[in-house]
């Protein structure tokens, strides 16, 4: 370590001075010892500091010499930069780990051995990890032969689909990708719905082609039929007139299909395309179409006790009532009856339709509203319909902000309805006018 220029004036007047205070006293020797002395006293006081700061180097060196300063400063520049770098590391840090901990999928980093280094939140839920699991086997945590083949890097494409481990009606995504030669990372996601969703993709693709080949087929049988020139003009008017039935069934689903389409893929309506609908004369025009439909088999009843308005679309409203009806209609045993009502409730009003048909099971009561889903699919072929009409209800009544509820007992029958909030409906003109 260097003198410095603050050094060398210190020392040299401090020999200047031992030299005469020893040149005066006579004893130039004892006065050189004693300037010696109090030099290396001061020298060991500086490395003190030193040494006493460097236990705890977070404030600032407390040296006042220059060559300890610049030593001192030195490591204390050091020690700053490095604390920077360390906390500039560390927020990067937990801003990943809050990314990760907000994901949905299960993230894992394992080592080029399998044991677990870190994991996210999800990992905790989807693959019941805890905090203390760090540093053990993933693969002995969680037992699945397709997910310890993907732990060790077993599987081409590093992709597996398996059942959860933790419960058989959940089904798992892995894919393992790597982070170098010493680590990899595991997500993991619930693809459970997602299957359930592609099921009933393919199960509905295959109920439109069964449901359009039926009548199809017969209306080419006809075809087949009248192109035979031996055929009197009498029987082929009958045959013409037989066309009509599944050409009208096959026009009912193409027509279902493409409404439920649209209500699927629209937006909710806007304040600007949403009017008072007046539920009163969209019952008494439904329950002429459930007594036509009837044709004298079923008492229908209607209760509107109701004056409120709902603000909404007509044609659609219109669509899901007369579908409930319809279906009651259809389901009811001769003799039944149905019960329609619009009827006000504590912060809105309700519209039912209740029937006193077969009832649905309570297993069935969740799906009845998919597609093509029929609980009793002999009696509603009979009865026609296209399947599709629950489905349609659903999106329109979702599309006016209420939805479909259902109690059913069987053997005794049961009741659609739904309850319109407050904020959907605005009172008659009409019953403001005659209170």
């Amino acid at each position: 370590m260097t003198m410095s220029r603050q050094e060398l004036l210190l020392a040299g007047t401090l020999l200047i001075t031992a030299v005469l205070v020893g040149w005066i006293a006579g004893a130039m020797g004892w006065a050189l010892f004693v300037a010696a002395l109090i030099w290396i006293i001061g020298q060991h006081r500086q490395r003190a500091q030193l040494i006493h700061w460097s236990e705890r180097p977070l404030g600032r060196p407390t040296n006042d010499t220059e060559p300890w300063q610049f030593l001192a400063y030195r490591f204390y520049r050091a020690i700053s930069r490095a604390r920077s770098r360390h906390r500039t590391t560390l927020a990067q840090f937990k801003t990943l780990r809050a990314i990760t901990d907000v994901l949905p999928d299960a993230a894992v980093i394992i080592d080029a051995a399998g044991n677990i280094e870190n994991f996210n939140v999800a990992a905790q839920e989807m693959l019941r990890l805890s905090p203390g699991d760090a540093g053990n086997q993933l693969s002995s945590l969680v037992r699945e032969p397709e997910f310890t083949s993907l732990i060790r890097g077993q599987i081409d494409g590093g992709l597996a689909e398996f059942s959860s481990p933790f419960s058989d009606d959940v089904r798992l995504e892995a894919r393992r990708i790597e982070m170098g030669a010493e680590r990899s990372m595991l997500l993991v996601r619930d693809v459970t719905e997602l299957n359930r969703l592609l099921s009933m993709r393919q199960d509905f693709i295959a109920n439109v082609s069964h449901e359009l080949r039926t009548p199809l087929t017969v209306i080419v049988g006809y075809i087949e039929t009248l192109m035979n020139e031996d055929l009197d003009r009498e029987t082929s008017q009958e045959l013409v007139a037989k066309l009509l039935s599944p050409t009208t069934r096959m026009r009912a689903l193409v027509d279902d299909l493409l409404l439920l389409t649209r209500l699927e893929s629209s937006p909710k309506p806007s304040a600007d395309e949403l009017v008072p609908v007046d539920m009163g004369v969209i019952l008494n025009a439904i329950s002429a179409d459930a007594r036509m439909l009837s044709g004298g088999r079923h008492q229908v009843e209607v209760d509107t006790t109701s004056h409120a308005q709902v603000l909404g679309i007509d044609s659609e409203l219109h669509s899901a009532c007369l579908n409930l009806v319809t279906n009651a209609v259809r389901y009811s045993p001769d003799g039944g009856c149905i019960h329609i009502a619009w009827t006000p409730t504590e912060g809105g009003a309700m519209f039912a339709v209740s029937d006193e048909g077969m009832g649905i099971p309570k297993e069935h009561l969740s799906r009845i509203t998919e597609r093509f889903y029929r609980v009793d699919l002999a009696q509603s072929r009979v009865r026609g319909g296209t399947g599709l009409g629950l489905a349609i209800v659903k999106h329109v009544l979702k599309r006016h902000n209420t939805e479909l509820q259902v109690t059913s007992e069987l053997g005794k029958g049961s009741t659609f309805f739904c309850v319109f909030p407050q904020t959907q409906l605005t009172e008659s003109p009409h019953h403001k006018e005659h209170p």
